[in-house]
């Protein structure tokens, strides 16, 4: 079967045999980035921003994530090399437990695990205990998606620390240190004896060493030093280390109101540094084009059993196209060249060959994930989406225009910046 667009070479579309619904063929993969664009903005993002990420972005959390680190690889130096990475991992969860429990009492709601950590404390019959259940745990892969999966990378690419047992650097062992001394020996071993121990605490017993904790976290030496490491970003990325000169320089201006576009407009007239200036606005191209390739696509995840001519129609001189870049150099990303297709035919207003790059683009990632494709045209030139979308509208010309679908990890970069800098920032 072939399914035939009004403009440009058809689609050739393969006869699919019978499938049970347990065939995993049929199924389509990856709940998100359809289009594969994750790689594309992040290989952009990254000649900016060397080691944040889309959720790296409270102080406390590092600050909380580096004094595990160093305690937990303390207190499992002593185990062979064969076993002492999943004792450090142990230990770090109970470890990060606690500190949940004692921050959310400190008033400290920057935890990851909230959830858990909330409702476990307001139930007034549950007593607190630390370990790998599903009744410690705080969250269901804690392991994954609490600080030793998710914060741990950051800090190994700031060089704070290193390896898969996050054994800390000097620099990490600097900062780890003053939290520590802030926080004092005594109740150092005394958390230490807690988050070890199998057993069972009430709230006036972790309560105790809440604030403590907190402060200690928060001190003011031990934050700065988190905060200049991670904004200046790997040791010799000259690119970061400018935008943490120029940040500072506007963290002490008179703006309020920041946005990701208003902090790149002025990284851009403040720095001195050319490469700083041509990486932004390479951004800021790529994402011009991303956002209008996902404008049509998510569109037309609304058109299940439409007419193709029908969504054409629709898009013709709906939009004009001359905010786009005329070319990218897309040669360091997956895809680039159908995403340079794409482009052009933006350019061309040919809105039959852009559906269909996009469409090939998507089916593409999907087959490349063992998946079907999310949208297809079949036969009768009707579209097919197996992925639908009940609430998506096409975007106006301001919105296509301005809108960004992603971050490029500069979001978190101001974040940790008006945190630490105290900006005043309404993000």
């Amino acid at each position: 079967m072939r399914a035939t667009f009004e403009h440009g070479p058809p689609i050739k579309s393969t006869a699919v045999p019978f499938l049970t619904l347990l065939d995993e063929r049929a199924k389509p993969k990856g709940s998100r980035d359809p289009l594969g664009f994750e790689m594309v903005w992040t290989y952009f993002g990254r000649r900016v921003i060397s080691n944040l990420t889309t959720i790296t972005s409270s102080l406390e959390n590092f600050a909380t994530a580096l004094l595990g680190f160093k305690w937990c690889n303390e207190l499992n130096s002593h185990y062979p090399e064969h076993e002492r990475y999943l004792k450090i991992q142990e230990s770090f969860l109970r470890y990060e437990q606690l500190a949940g429990y004692l921050r959310f009492l400190g008033r400290d709601h920057k935890i990851m695990g909230i959830t858990r950590v909330r409702k476990r404390l307001e139930d007034p019959n549950r007593a607190i205990t630390f370990g790998l259940g599903a009744g410690q745990l705080i969250l269901s892969d804690q392991a994954s998606y609490g600080l030793w999966g998710l914060y741990s990378t950051a800090l190994r690419d700031t060089g704070l620390v290193s390896g898969e047992r996050r054994e800390l650097t000097a620099h990490g062992q600097e900062i780890a240190g003053q939290i520590e001394r802030k926080l004092g020996q005594n109740k150092r071993d005394i958390l230490i004896e807690i988050f070890t121990s199998n057993s069972r605490f009430g709230d006036d017993e972790i309560n105790a060493y809440s604030s403590s904790f907190v402060r200690a976290i928060n001190n003011r030496t031990a934050r700065e030093a988190l905060r200049d490491a991670l904004l200046t970003g790997n040791p010799g990325h000259e690119v970061q280390a400018e935008v943490w000169r120029v940040t500072q320089k506007i963290a002490g201006s008179s703006i309020r109101n920041m946005t990701l576009q208003r902090f790149i407009d002025e990284l851009r007239k403040h720095t001195t540094l050319d490469r700083l200036a041509d990486y932004l606005t390479d951004i800021e191209h790529v994402e011009r084009l991303l956002v209008a390739a996902n404008n049509i696509f998510h569109y037309c995840r609304r058109k299940d059993g439409e007419s193709l001519d029908t969504i054409l129609s629709e898009l013709k001189g709906r939009y004009r196209y001359d905010h786009l870049p005329r070319e990218l150099d897309l040669s360091g990303v997956p895809r680039g060249e159908a995403l340079n297709e794409i482009l052009d035919a933006l350019h061309r207003g040919d809105q039959a060959r852009v559906v269909e790059q996009i469409l090939q683009l998507n089916s593409a990632v999907m087959e490349q994930r063992g998946g079907a494709p999310w949208v297809e045209v079949e036969s009768g030139r009707t579209l097919r989406v197996r992925v639908p979308s009940e609430t998506v509208e096409l975007k106006n010309q301001a919105e296509l225009e301005s809108a960004w679908d992603y971050d490029y990890f500069i979001d978190s970069y101001m974040r940790v910046a008006n945190d630490g800098l105290e900006a005043g920032w309404k993000l």
